[in-house]
């Protein structure tokens, strides 16, 4: 009885990853379910029972990473470090969390394109604790006059899409194996202190990142 148990957890984190690549690389309306399946290597049968459905499984995969970084991002805002601390690890943990999953960037950008039209309330909500946890920062150090004037969501929006373009980017080099010129990839460390530092200066608080 354990070994059926962990066996059907197994298949689901394996649809889950199998998921995830196939809606990176042809987005959710080409995806098909017997591709994740066949890559899963389980069959389709399984995948419904685990998912129950093609838009359950898609929504699966953003939930878990929309919980991830929430949750990450909700502990910062509530610690004890200060405004400007909690901003670089803000970056960081959104940085780090994207670097885990190469194909969520893609999967981001074409929803933003078509409008989220995939979406639904509940996963709406998880994307937005991400904002609310980096607005309570910023308005928290605002307050402090650790942070001068600034509008936490056009904050939000200047970060954000420039960690999805980063390592959208950084997945079109790797599959053209470019490495010189323009194309240089740039290391995650070094992506993460300049949007540390770019955050800090939006806000009035050039410190050392």
């Amino acid at each position: 009885m354990v070994k059926k148990r962990r066996t059907a957890r197994d298949s689901g984190a394996a649809l889950l990853r199998a998921a995830a690549q196939e809606f990176a690389d042809r987005g959710y309306d080409a995806a098909r379910v017997d591709r994740i399946a066949a890559r899963a290597r389980v069959n389709k049968a399984m995948l419904y029972y685990h998912y129950g459905s093609k838009q359950s499984l898609y929504l699966a995969v953003l939930r878990e990473m929309f919980t991830s970084v929430g949750a990450r991002a909700r502990a910062i805002a509530d610690g004890d470090a200060g405004a400007a601390a909690k901003i670089d690890a803000w970056v960081e943990a959104v940085v780090s969390e994207a670097a885990a999953r190469p194909w969520f960037p893609p999967i981001m950008l074409r929803e933003i394109a078509g409008g989220a039209t995939h979406f639904d309330p509940d996963t709406f909500a998880m994307m937005n604790a991400i904002y609310r946890a980096v607005h309570d920062i910023i308005v928290a150090g605002q307050r402090q006059g650790e942070f001068a004037a600034a509008d936490p969501l056009l904050i939000h929006l200047t970060i954000m899409p420039a960690i999805l373009i980063f390592f959208a980017r950084a997945r079109v080099i790797a599959s053209r194996r470019a490495t010189q010129g323009v194309t240089t990839p740039r290391t995650v460390d070094a992506f993460t202190r300049h949007m540390q530092r770019s955050a800090r200066r939006m806000l009035g608080a050039d410190g050392p990142a």
